[in-house]
């Protein structure tokens, strides 16, 4: 299965390592970890090296379980802006967010068995779902990523 998925992102970076193209792997795995500021700022400053790099394009390897919607919302924001072609490829989970990382990237690739969604805010401390405000803001930011990628807003509201 894995080689499936893999042979698959092969063959969507194929015509630019042709060319000879730099292609930038970034490695989202956070295992037990979250995604937190220091993930972002990592994301950022690897955005910053690819274009500085005249990277062609930007695989975003993700495997995680979320994290903070403020460090999800950088990331979002960096890779929306970023100059090189994006790509998220799932390898076993994009959940809360990180489907706000994988809806911000240019094209979406998922490992057979791979999931996004699940993406309902909740409270760090206590573990709890977030207040209302909370949830409608990460509502609309799910809905506008997926408005500025080409994909259906519905379906990304419907993850939160």
């Amino acid at each position: 299965m894995k080689s499936l998925a893999r042979l698959g992102l092969l063959l969507l970076l194929w015509p630019l390592a042709a060319q000879g193209r730099t292609v930038y792997h970034v490695l989202l795995h956070t295992g037990q970890g979250m995604i937190d500021p220091g993930v972002a700022a990592f994301v950022v400053r690897a955005i910053k090296d690819a274009e500085a790099g005249n990277a062609a394009a930007i695989v975003f390897d993700i495997d995680t379980f979320g994290g903070r919607v403020d460090a999800a919302t950088v990331i979002r924001d960096a890779i929306l802006d970023a100059d090189p072609l994006t790509i998220a490829f799932i390898h076993k989970r994009a959940i809360s967010a990180g489907a706000l990382i994988s809806l911000a990237c240019d094209k979406i690739a998922i490992a057979q068995g791979g999931s996004i969604g699940a993406a309902t805010a909740v409270d760090a401390a206590t573990g709890e779902k977030a207040s209302d405000k909370v949830i409608s803001y990460f509502r609309a930011e799910m809905r506008s990523t997926a408005e500025r990628t080409g994909r259906d807003p519905k379906i990304a509201e419907a993850m939160v």
